[in-house]
């Protein structure tokens, strides 16, 4: 595939959450742990400043985004950005109004009892409370941040630079380079992810006394569901690997109650295994 097409087929998506982490570097209580224990530089003490229970759903709701955020994308780069297909773009843009919503009606609600979670932080930390470790009530609400962007896929054909038309030109090569490289590894990151839901599926019925969750199937539904928006490439062996673990897809209670059937998937799921040697 070349840029220019993979340009039209999909678009970087940068993901950004920024959340106040309530922590504080208590110098002097490190310092009095030190000289308790006759030590010197043995760690650092910081303490909580507000309760984390307080904090956890913002957590929570940023965790499923960027878990959500990796589904749907592909590495790309190593500055943040991820490859979106195309095709999953509604699908992402609309789930991620979804959490942006929530992520902020969540920091809506710790800004509401800021103040309230510090009165009762004078109590919970006793001497080691300083009001000073505190941003400023107009200010906490800045200290979250939920957002996601989307860029085209830069080509060679972007570069446009005053310069000998020999050095434009080994620019050029290697800016296609570098992209087919991310393209490789893009691809590459596919099998990976395949390979995982197929290695667990294998792992926990190869051995008829472990027990396993629904998820070890919902899991695989939801990759294989995605995978060829994924397949940026079209790569024909992922394709077919995908059609292979399709086979695999058995609804949890019939693996369950069938011990036949569940040695049977084991072993297809090995045979599928054995196909990774050489994409990996």
């Amino acid at each position: 595939m070349s840029t220019d097409t993979l340009n039209h087929s999909a678009m970087l998506a940068t993901l950004t959450i920024s959340q106040w982490t309530a922590r504080k570097y208590d110098k002097s209580v490190s310092k009095q742990v030190e000289a308790q224990h006759q030590a010197k530089d043995a760690g650092r003490y910081n303490k909580m400043l507000v309760g984390k229970e307080s904090l956890e759903s913002i957590q929570k709701i940023a965790n499923a985004t960027r878990t959500y955020h990796y589904k749907l994308t592909l590495p790309w780069g190593d500055n943040g950005d991820r490859l979106l297909p195309a095709t999953l773009f509604q699908d992402y843009a609309d789930s991620m109004r979804k959490y942006k919503a929530e992520f902020d009606a969540r920091v809506r609600e710790f800004v509401r009892d800021y103040p309230q979670l510090k009165e009762e932080a004078r109590t919970r930390l006793g001497t080691m409370y300083d009001p000073f470790d505190y941003p400023l009530a107009t200010d906490i609400a800045g200290r979250f941040e939920l957002k996601t962007e989307f860029t085209p896929v830069p080509t060679s054909g972007d570069f446009r630079v005053n310069l000998n038309a020999e050095y434009v030109d080994y620019i050029k090569r290697d800016i296609e380079s570098r992209m087919e490289q991310r393209l490789r590894e893009a691809t590459k990151h596919c099998w990976m992810r395949v390979k995982e839901v197929v290695s667990h599926i294998h792992e926990r019925l190869s051995d008829k006394d472990k027990t396993f969750r629904d998820t070890l199937i919902s899991n695989a539904e939801e990759l294989i569901a995605i995978l060829p928006a994924l397949n940026i490439t079209n790569d024909p062996d992922l394709v077919e690997i995908a059609d292979e673990v399709k086979a695999l897809l058995i609804h949890p209670d019939r693996l369950r109650q069938d011990e036949t059937l569940r040695s049977q998937t084991a072993d297809k799921a090995a045979a599928i295994l054995a196909k990774f040697g050489m994409k990996l």
